[in-house]
């Protein structure tokens, strides 16, 4: 969800710090080599960092926990020397309630040990919230006073700017100021419909990446985004009356093969016994008719949007 090449252990070798959806932030450890294998972070007590929600792969589902003395979804991480002692501490992302918080290292550079509970990060005194949630931090000095700032892109879109006005043990963040301004469609959907033209967006939408860049080096920072959005095509198609006719009647047999479908596998609670009957000659069929007339279906696909993920840049002035 998010990534950022950083030294996590002091060997002068650079890792690879990765967001996750399964609510547990990554590393990839570097070397002379090349790279190792992802690893879930874990704290000092030897359990995995989270903020509460998170993928339970020993059970196979969702689940979550106190653990952490905080509520979210971690999907974003950023590394940054909180407190100025030589150490790399973390910065959570919550997915679905737009919160950040701070993981303390509190072992060494080399040898990190990180606290087993999250603390909310404060900004003008109240904690941080995205508004609608994503919350994908970026570290940067923005105005060039020598101390870390916070950049922050949510999931419908804008860039929010926390500035750092304490000092290099003790960060302190003024309240939000809005770096660009999300776009507000009239839905105000997920996947937000942005203007065009010649048959291609002429903004970003939502779920907002950020990364703060000098990119015509000119000695001040702008941002890359990393957003999708939706626009209308410049020549919908339109069904014919026989077009329809033949969209209901496909409608009608799928709703009669989902009932089927899923009337095979109600009641089967037991693992095994959804897999006998996933094996079975009836449920193949089944899947093998939903199959079909999905293809079918995608023949009548009448949707006047396009959606796509593209990045876009802006320039500072």
């Amino acid at each position: 969800m998010s990534s950022q090449l950083v030294d996590i252990n002091a060997d002068n070798k650079k890792d690879i710090l990765v967001g996750s959806f399964s609510g547990v932030p990554h590393i990839i450890m570097g070397d002379e080599k090349g790279y190792a294998v992802p690893e879930a972070m874990k704290d000092s007590s030897g359990e995995t960092i989270l903020i509460a929600n998170f993928w339970n792969t020993k059970d196979s589902k969702w689940d979550k926990t106190d653990r952490a003395k905080s509520k979210g979804h971690c999907t974003s991480v950023a590394a940054v020397d909180w407190d100025s002692d030589g150490d790399l501490d973390l910065i959570l992302g919550d997915y679905y309630g737009g919160a950040l918080f701070v993981r303390m290292n509190e072992g060494s550079d080399s040898e990190p040990k990180y606290a087993t509970e999250n603390a909310a990060i404060l900004a003008a005194g109240k904690p941080i919230v995205i508004d609608k949630g994503l919350a994908a931090p970026r570290v940067v000095d923005w105005n060039g006073d020598g101390l870390f700032d916070i950049i922050c892109g949510g999931a419908k879109g804008g860039a929010f700017l926390y500035l750092n006005n304490g000092n290099k043990s003790e960060p302190k963040f003024q309240a939000a100021q809005t770096l660009i301004k999300p776009y507000e469609d009239k839905k105000n959907s997920y996947v937000k419909l942005v203007p065009s033209k010649n048959d291609l967006p002429t903004m970003a939408g939502s779920s907002f990446h950020i990364e703060p860049v000098d990119y015509d080096n000119d000695g001040d920072l702008d941002l890359l985004v990393g957003a999708r959005c939706s626009w209308k095509k410049a020549d919908a198609p339109k069904l014919s009356d026989e077009d329809k006719a033949e969209l209901e009647k496909i409608d009608a047999e799928w709703k009669v093969v989902i009932a089927d479908y899923s009337a095979m596998l109600n009641g089967v609670a037991k693992k095994e016994d959804q897999k006998k009957v996933m094996e079975s000659k009836e449920f193949k069929a089944l899947s093998k008719k939903l199959t079909d007339l999905s293809h079918k279906k995608s023949k009548y696909n009448v949707n006047p949007n396009k959606s796509g993920d593209f990045v876009w840049l802006y320039r500072r002035k």
